[in-house]
């Protein structure tokens, strides 16, 4: 089976250019420059007007966490991936039981593989108790192996049985020189465990129970003091870390100062770059998660370090808890369940906003959503890019239709999103997975278990 795409901007690694793709066995076979004589192919797909991009890749989802149905939640939550150019996502461990163990990682695995109308990849989980169990989980497919540095629990336990617990310091350093040992990521939720327990204590104390208060409890330094421990980690163990969801620009800095020395990666979320904390005072549980929403001058410094190039990945922290659940916070802040829906809006928001809007090159969104993620967690060359020999992952965005973000219109059962009402501008019209049509007029042309299991390239 053969694709020709013509007449379309092609985003590559290097730029933009005006070319025509030839697809062959799921793979780019051809870039051809306009004029080029063409060769036949079993599908053509005119793509005038349309601005072609990698597919993304969603490192940070939790598809199977948010409520009790988590293969329905697959089934039709990827639905929504593919139809807004999200062509990968990389799940994390939460679920009951979470994936940290042989067995759990395997479980999960073949439930994904049922499900997934994408391709897929996987995170096991990290509860201080499973090292011997890490190698054999790296074995088994594992991409990455995620840690919490905090809890909701002052003791550090897991919150329910889906979750993770937290960390201390010497678990945290004896998991980084075991993952070291085989070349494992580790990815890790920095914030500080005590000051986050105390902050929170102190607003409880005083009865604040307004939205604001969640944002005094989880305060920007719980952030940065646990990125900089996390870094001398690294640097004494040399293990390959990413630091996932930053919403802090002091915390970017840190990152970036620490490159070379550290093999440190990091990524940030479109929340994080489009809300603020006043959103967190409107909104209330639609916004909370954790970290919180920052100022908006932490929001701004975040935008520069995103210009600069020093962000690797931005990622959804995909969280589709159902409207019901969100509405357990409606009479206190301190109720609402932490988390938001957001693997629909990923790539199109960093179209509107950051390419329509703020000037950002398309290669420079394709490298935050695409080159970068598979980078990161060695997916690469075979995904990220438009490239000879990568799979044939793309998405067509029609840079000129205009539409409104509704949640209600969502696939998964998380029928809402914090960005409701926002006005966009670059809409996906297709979508590719290794040369096959998923998405097209407004529909998916695909069947759960379409999606392929991914492991690790290098």
């Amino acid at each position: 089976m053969s694709t020709l795409i013509v007449n379309g901007l092609i985003v590559t690694p290097g730029g933009e250019i005006d070319a025509e793709l030839l697809i062959a066995h799921g793979k780019i076979a051809a870039i051809l420059a306009h004029g080029s004589p063409l060769p036949t192919a079993n599908e053509i797909i005119d793509a005038s007007g349309l601005v072609v991009m990698p597919g993304a890749i969603d490192v940070h989802t939790h598809f199977t966490a948010a409520h009790d149905f988590p293969e329905q939640e697959l089934r039709e939550g990827t639905r929504g991936a593919a139809a807004h150019g999200v062509t990968t996502i990389i799940e994390m461990p939460h679920s009951s039981p979470p994936a940290t163990t042989l067995d759990s990682f395997i479980a999960k695995r073949e439930m994904l593989a049922r499900n997934c109308v994408v391709d897929f990849a996987l995170w096991a989980g990290l509860d201080g108790e499973n090292l011997s169990q890490l190698a054999k989980m790296q074995q088994a497919g594992a991409i990455a192996f995620k840690a919490f540095l905090c809890s909701d629990s002052p003791d550090g336990a897991a919150c329910d049985e889906k979750g993770l617990p937290r960390l201390n310091d010497d678990i945290l350093l004896r998991t980084m020189r075991e993952l070291a040992s085989f070349n494992g990521l580790i990815g890790v939720h920095a914030e500080n465990h005590d000051i986050l327990i105390g902050a929170a204590s102190e607003q409880r104390a005083i009865r604040r129970n307004h939205n604001r208060a969640y944002a005094l409890a989880s305060p920007e330094i719980a952030e940065t003091e646990a990125v900089g421990r996390v870094l001398h980690f690294a640097r004494q163990t040399g293990v390959r870390t990413h630091i996932v969801h930053v919403s802090s620009a002091q915390a970017v800095q840190m990152i970036t100062a620490a490159r070379p020395a550290v093999r440190v990666s990091c990524e940030t979320c479109p929340h994080y770059l489009l809300l603020d904390e006043n959103d967190l005072v409107r909104m209330g549980a639609n916004v909370r998660c954790s970290p919180p929403l920052r100022p908006r001058p932490v929001v701004n410094a975040l935008w520069q370090r995103v210009h600069n190039g020093e962000i690797d990945v931005l990622a959804s922290d995909h969280y589709p808890c159902t409207p019901e659940q969100k509405r357990l916070g409606q009479n206190g802040i301190w109720d609402a369940v932490k988390g938001l829906t957001g693997v629909e809006t990923l790539g199109p928001l960093m179209f509107s906003e950051g390419h329509i809007r703020r000037a950002m090159p398309l290669s420079e969104v394709a490298r935050m959503t695409a080159s970068g993620p598979a980078q990161v967690f060695h997916l690469w060359p075979r995904k990220g890019a438009i490239t000879l020999g990568a799979d044939a992952d793309l998405v067509l965005y029609d840079p000129h239709e205009n539409w409104t973000v509704s949640g209600e219109k969502f696939h998964g059962l998380g029928k809402w999103s914090p960005f409701d009402g926002m006005k966009c501008r670059g809409k996906v019209v297709c979508t590719l997975i290794r040369g096959i049509t998923v998405f097209r007029d407004g529909a998916i042309q695909v069947t759960p278990g379409f999606g392929q299991f991914l492991t690790r390239t290098f």
